[in-house]
């Protein structure tokens, strides 16, 4: 929720840093991996969990069920160029999120195909979940299917990676869409994400599977070829006000928002009370740009006004 910014007119002006419409960073991984269980099943065996699987060009969420056994995937963005585009266009701290999503792509993408290499599972629709962690520090090592390595983060590690501050963001329902077809999952804008992704630095999700049925494989930064997968963050300027002036008998306050964004403009003859009045809705430019004209001021010993939404 955007918190209300509060303005008195006897004051004088609060100046902002004026910034323009929403801008949207766009980033692939830093680091993923599969993390695989195995199972007789399995060709490459039925314990897996102490392999590392970084270098490969798929990440793969499957159930215990799955006849190729479990598999999970941990992805790792660092999000630093992220804060600088923000800070570029709006100023240090004067930006807030609000949009992230994650956008996945898949060479193996057709509902019942089986991929090249049988330690995967036939792909699948259903259900998966999306984590954050707090974890950030595991390893991607250089395994592949045919070359598992001990380099890096494993099935075994799983443990550890969990026992830090951690928050399940969705359950998402995943429909074969053919392959190279990409898919866009948004995510929730828990604070402790929002918080995470705002520092700038490494930001770890956690995928899994949420039924017996999904057998999802979507290409890692490994692959290459344009189909890595994505993080999108959508920041906008922080709800503030900028200016008041007394012009022409009323009092004209600007203010900066969301573009095309509604706000409500209110006021109070003190900041004791809880009871502000809302004199009227305004649209934010495309800039995000407030303007609004209060003919009432000057009826006034003092008012205070807060933009909200």
């Amino acid at each position: 929720m955007i918190q209300p910014q509060t303005f008195l007119i006897t004051v004088g002006l609060c100046f902002g840093h004026v910034a323009g419409a929403q801008v949207t960073y766009t980033g692939t991984t830093s680091a993923d991996a599969f993390l695989a269980a195995g199972s007789p099943g399995n060709p490459e065996g039925s314990d897996l969990t102490g392999l590392n699987f970084g270098g490969a060009g798929t990440l793969v969420v499957a159930p215990t069920a799955s006849v190729k056994g479990e598999f999970q995937s941990i992805i790792r963005f660092n999000l630093t160029n992220a804060v600088g585009l923000f800070d570029t266009n709006y100023g240090a701290g004067n930006w807030t999120v609000t949009g992230i999503s994650l956008e996945l792509t898949s060479n193996y993408g057709t509902g019942g195909v089986q991929p090249n290499n049988a330690i995967f599972p036939v792909i699948s629709g259903g259900q998966f979940v999306v984590e954050w962690l707090a974890a950030d520090d595991w390893v991607e090592g250089t395994g592949t299917p045919n070359l598992p390595t001990t380099d890096g983060v494993t099935y075994a590690s799983l443990p550890n990676l969990l026992s830090g501050a951690r928050e399940i963001l969705c359950t998402n329902t995943y429909s074969p869409p053919g392959n190279n077809v990409p898919l866009t999952y948004a995510l929730p804008l828990k604070p402790s994400l929002v918080a995470d992704v705002s520092r700038g630095g490494d930001v770890t999700f956690h995928f899994y599977a949420a039924d017996d049925q999904v057998g999802y494989l979507f290409n890692s930064h490994s692959y290459g070829r344009g189909n890595e997968p994505l993080l999108h963050v959508v920041a906008m300027p922080v709800l503030k006000i900028l200016s008041g002036s007394f012009t022409n008998g009323a009092f004209h306050l600007t203010g900066l928002g969301g573009p095309n964004l509604t706000y409500q403009v209110q006021a109070s003859s003190g900041l004791t009370t809880s009871n502000w009045q809302t004199l009227n809705s305004v649209t934010a430019d495309s800039a995000g740009t407030i303007q609004f004209d209060d003919l009432t001021a000057t009826n006034q010993s003092q008012r205070f006004y807060r933009l909200s939404r």
